[in-house]
């Protein structure tokens, strides 16, 4: 163990310096990409919308069984736009995920 006055000797290494900073900055990397990756792991569950569309697809098909002509064709075009509306909602979570990242 180093003692106090060979400790004082080399606190002006600009060497020892150097080093010291690439463990602290390779430590502190590890610790955030840890704490990153947790993050990523709670997020994605939000932003998943896989029992909503079955939900979903089971009320619009019953829905859509229940119409007839121009009624039937305009529940069919909003379930359409709302079907794209929950795929962006699905792609913009992944992508607000993926974009947290480490220097």
């Amino acid at each position: 163990m180093p003692t106090l006055d060979n400790l004082l000797e080399h606190k002006d290494d600009p060497m020892r310096k150097q080093l010291q900073r690439q463990m602290l900055k390779a430590g502190m990397t590890q610790v955030a990409n840890t704490k990153l990756e947790t993050v990523r792991k709670n997020l994605k569950p939000k932003f998943e919308m896989n029992s909503l569309q079955e939900e979903l697809n089971d009320v619009y098909s019953a829905l859509l069984y229940s119409f007839e002509g121009k009624a039937q064709k305009a529940l069919a075009q909003r379930i359409s736009e709302s079907a794209q509306l929950i795929v962006n909602a699905e792609n913009d979570g992944e992508t607000f995920v993926s974009s947290f990242k480490t220097r």
